[in-house]
């Protein structure tokens, strides 16, 4: 009997970003390139998970954003718990008293312990509390309490988890990274614009509109944890490089701007189209046919 290589599928955090995971299995469907595992984190913690519970890509686009940006963008929901409880709300929807053990393809999404500092593998019990704590943004959502552990999202250590896969067995990798790269002609970018998509022309939190004025405490603590946090996320991929490693173009969306999906989506396509070679030589002669049996009630 012929040995195939395992082939894990690394799905980064990167917020609205992270739809360009979509656009990505629209193409691997396609090819019908075989996927072994899933790791994710955050927002694409999110994809994968319902890729494994037999959603089509061309639904999940509408599911997400739906989960998100009612959200996100509802003045009623002011307070990060009460923003948090509506997602969990909406998962339920699709999820609800869904675990690990329902996904047709394994699925370990990535976690940190807030009180210990230490990454976290969840990949038993219920999918949403996990689901809430890969993706509870430090500021935006609280953490999750899981046998204990105050979980925030995986990205505060690492977005990009192939460490994770190749812990699990993965032989080959395809990673798909939607991290943005460090902003250097314009590094004092407003918190809120980064993370909202929400643009002040006043210059409200940078303090530097004109180049001559010192950015403000919020620009100057925001572009801190940015230079931190790439620079964790290029030197641990650095030490754990994938066999495929696809960057989608998607770094002018804002994190938690779910307004508009259906370019982010078309950037994973067009970038999983520039990878065809590899991703058909990787899979070799193998071929995995995906049946999508179930549809999201959106």
């Amino acid at each position: 009997m012929i040995q195939h290589p395992k082939i894990g599928l690394v799905l980064g955090g990167g917020g609205s970003r992270a739809l360009a995971h979509i656009g990505i299995l629209k193409v691997l469907v396609r090819e019908q390139i075989p996927i072994d595992f899933i790791v994710g984190t955050s927002m694409g913690g999110i994809v994968g998970v319902l890729f494994a519970m037999g959603y089509h890509p061309a639904e999940i686009g509408q599911g997400v954003s739906r989960v998100q940006q009612t959200s996100l963008f509802n003045f009623k929901n002011l307070t990060a718990r009460s923003r948090q409880q509506r997602i969990h709300d909406n998962l339920a929807e699709i999820l609800a008293g869904k675990t690990f053990a329902d996904l047709a393809i394994p699925v370990t999404l990535m976690a940190v312990d807030m009180c210990h500092g230490q990454e976290v593998m969840l990949n038993q019990g219920e999918l949403i509390p996990a689901l809430l704590a890969s993706s509870a943004v430090p500021g935006a959502f609280p953490p999750v309490n899981i046998n204990g552990m105050e979980l925030a999202d995986g990205g505060v250590l690492d977005s990009l988890a192939t460490h994770a896969a190749f812990k699990q067995g993965a032989e080959k990798i395809i990673a798909v990274d939607v991290y943005p790269e460090l902003e250097k002609d314009n590094p004092w970018v407003d918190p809120l614009n980064g993370i909202l998509g929400l643009e002040l022309t006043a210059n409200l939190f940078t303090g530097n509109g004109n180049g001559k004025k010192p950015p403000s405490l919020p620009a100057a603590l925001w572009r801190s944890v940015r230079v931190i946090t790439w620079h964790l996320h290029e030197q641990r991929l650095a030490l754990n490089p994938p066999d495929i490693l696809m960057r989608p173009d998607v770094d002018s969306f804002a994190s938690l701007d779910f307004r508009e999906i259906d370019t982010p989506i078309q950037a994973g396509v067009e970038e999983a189209e520039r990878h065809i070679d590899a991703l058909r030589a990787l899979a070799g002669e193998r071929r995995q046919v995906y049946d999508f049996e179930i549809t999201l009630a959106y």
